[in-house]
């Protein structure tokens, strides 16, 4: 509609219970003041460009194909894992898979064919910025990485966006002179120069700070503090320039994080130990290529169903292993039932152990890892509660005021609705629902929620639980665990 706008305001990693009036209460004030969605989901694995890619497509990387933060296809990277979180990497393999990264339409295409715009900043990954608009180049639209500038384009905008701001700050743990920056360069150069129909600002905070400093020490709780100052300052604009109303604004968060509790396994030494040869680059006749850090896969040589099976087992012997899933979900989770049956996925798909237990600063969640992390850091990708538990409120004219909804909810939620409030047809590849109890002139009365469990029997009295939620015919996964007899 001609009369809004929409700014989508990412917190990535931000858990919801960390978001009290005491730490966030420019958050705070605005979910209570606006629509706050008690029980949205992340979409698994719980990984950022994963999620992102949700965002920007409204489906789940069943359908939209970025599996997991890195993954193996070898006509996007011929002779290795494919890292999402590198620009480079990232642009060779669009242009190698000639313009198909993704599988299905993108937030800034759909705009596009409105005759809309989008723009992003993002102090995350360089990746995970293209990920947000990797179709900007031939658009003309405005996309800046804090983390490479020379990738961002356009270049002119994106220089004299720089000459207006200063030069961008060195980056440290917490950071937070980047939260400052993102900010800067939306209200100092987009708002007045390029006015897109659809912003995304994209804070590094607090999954910086969590994965390094731990959930809740001093340095992440500055970090939130911090940006949610950032968020009190586009709230103070909006309302200074008589644009409550009219500008809609989505925060959210990516996914959560839980604490880690042991060095890196080293998960490709135990299955050497184990009799299996484990690579992660391609090439030779080893058994599996493996990509994992706290969730991931194996992609087995051949997709040998023999061998996968000899691997399935071994894996659901193991003390640190969690959920283990394949794509035929015999003895094991499916690929369908956790949202990644997708060509790309990996053979056998599984999580390390997490469970419920607190960190040092009282935080429910903790998990084994094959990282590089500290131990006592923060950790996500798999499918403990607090990590697939994300945050969602929502505000403006379009959204109604001082509700809390309970219906499960999700990332891929946002685009369609975002899309309908912006009068745009939603496409039929859009997994997600318009979240309809948000929306003040929608009369569609919303669908009732159910909740089912899935369990898979394999070896060694091994049992994996999934529960997941749907309302109509969006999925969303709530928690899965391991139990032993």
């Amino acid at each position: 509609m001609a009369d809004r706008r929409v700014l989508i305001f990412a917190f990535d990693a931000l858990r919801p219970d960390m978001v009290t009036p005491d730490l966030m209460p420019n958050l705070s004030r605005f979910a209570d003041a606006g629509v706050r969605f008690a029980n949205n989901r992340s979409t698994y694995p719980t990984e950022t460009r994963v999620n992102q890619t949700a965002l920007v497509t409204g489906a789940s990387p069943s359908r939209h194909g970025i599996v997991g933060n890195q993954f193996l296809d070898l006509d996007a990277s011929p002779d290795k894992l494919f890292n999402t979180g590198d620009e480079t990497e990232l642009s060779a393999a669009d242009k190698r898979l000639n313009g198909r990264l993704v599988d299905t339409p993108v937030l800034s295409e759909i705009l596009a064919e409105a005759d809309l715009d989008l723009a992003v900043v993002s102090a995350g990954t360089p990746g995970g910025c293209r990920i947000l608009n990797h179709k900007a180049e031939g658009q003309g639209a405005f996309r800046l990485s804090l983390k490479r500038p020379d990738a961002s384009v356009p270049s002119d905008h994106v220089a004299a966006a720089i000459e207006r701001v200063g030069p961008i700050p060195a980056h440290r743990i917490p950071s937070i002179e980047w939260l400052t920056y993102t900010t800067d360069i939306y209200l100092d150069y987009i708002v007045p120069e390029l006015t897109p129909a659809v912003s995304i600002l994209w804070y590094c905070e607090p999954d910086n700070s969590y994965h390094y400093k731990g959930i809740g020490a001093p340095e992440n709780l500055a970090a939130i503090r911090a940006v949610d100052a950032e968020f009190g300052r586009i709230l103070a604009w909006r309302k200074s320039a008589g644009l409550e109303e009219t500008l809609q604004i989505v925060t959210l968060s990516d996914h959560g994080q839980i604490s880690i509790t042991s060095e890196a396994l080293d998960v490709a030494g135990r299955l050497r130990a184990a009799g299996f040869s484990v690579g992660d680059t391609v090439g030779g006749n080893q058994d599996a290529i493996l990509s994992l850090s706290s969730a991931g896969g194996l992609y087995v040589r051949d997709s040998d169903p023999e061998l996968i099976a000899r691997m399935v087992g071994w894996l659901q012997s193991q003390s640190w292993c969690g959920p283990v899933f394949t794509r035929e979900g015999i003895g094991a989770l499916s690929h369908e039932q956790v949202g990644i049956a997708h060509r790309r996925a990996p053979d056998i798909g599984f999580v390390v152990a997490s469970d419920d237990s607190k960190n040092e600063n009282g935080h429910t969640g903790s998990s084994l890892q094959d990282s590089a992390y500290p131990v006592g850091g923060g950790l996500h990708g798999g499918l403990h509660h607090k990590e697939l538990h994300n945050w969602l409120a929502l505000g403006g004219r379009a959204f109604a005021r001082g509700e809390v909804v309970e219906r499960p909810s999700g990332t891929i939620d946002i685009l369609p609705t975002v899309l309908k409030i912006l009068g745009i047809k939603i496409p039929e590849s859009v997994e997600g629902r318009v979240l309809v109890e948000a929306l003040v002139d929608m009369e569609e009365k919303p669908l009732e929620s159910t909740t089912e469990t899935y369990v898979s029997e394999g070896a060694h009295g091994y049992r994996a639980h999934l529960t997941v939620s749907q309302v109509g015919t969006t999925r969303y996964l709530d928690k899965a665990w391991v139990t032993r007899d």
